[in-house]
C-alpha cells in the first residue's frame, strides 16, 4: 500500500500543480479518459474534455488562487485525501478564503474521480450570492 500510496500522492501532486499554475492540458491530462469530478451544488462531471471546460471557467473566475494542500491521507485502498486552504481573488475582485478536503480514487496514475467538499454557503457568500 505505501508505494501505491505515495505514487497516488504524486498523481495528486501533478492535480494541483496544474490547477495552481493554469496548465489545463496537463490538468485534463492527468484524469482518466472518463473521470468523474464531483464538485458541490453541481451535478457530477463526466470525461476529461468536460472536466478541462469546467475547470476553464473557474480558473478564469479566480484569476488569483492557491490550493496549498496542509496534509494527505491515504486509505488501505490506496485512495488519496487532500486537505486544503485555499485563497484567492475573484474576477470581481472579492477576497476568498477557504478550507476544503479533495477526495481521490486513482488507478493507473491517473484520476477516475474526484469529490471535492466545501462549505459552499460561506464561499458563496463570499462571492457575493448569498446575503452576509
Amino acid at each position: 500500500m505505501a508505494e501505491s500510496g505515495d505514487k497516488n500522492i504524486a498523481v495528486a501532486k501533478s492535480y494541483f500543480a496544474a490547477v495552481n499554475e493554469t496548465r489545463l492540458d496537463d490538468l485534463a491530462g492527468v484524469f482518466a479518459e472518463n473521470g468523474v469530478l464531483s464538485f458541490p451544488m453541481l451535478p457530477p462531471i463526466e470525461g476529461r474534455k468536460a472536466i478541462r471546460d469546467f475547470y476553464a471557467g473557474v480558473l478564469q473566475f479566480y484569476p488569483k488562487r492557491y490550493d496549498d494542500v496542509t496534509r494527505w491521507f491515504v486509505s488501505e485502498a490506496g485512495d488519496v485525501a487532500a486537505e486544503i486552504h485555499f485563497e484567492g481573488r475573484t474576477s470581481t475582485g472579492r477576497d476568498v478564503i477557504f478550507d476544503a478536503v479533495d477526495v481521490f480514487t486513482i488507478k493507473n496514475n491517473l484520476i477516475q474521480k474526484l469529490n471535492i467538499f466545501y462549505d459552499s454557503a460561506k464561499v458563496l457568500q463570499m462571492v457575493g450570492d448569498l446575503p452576509k
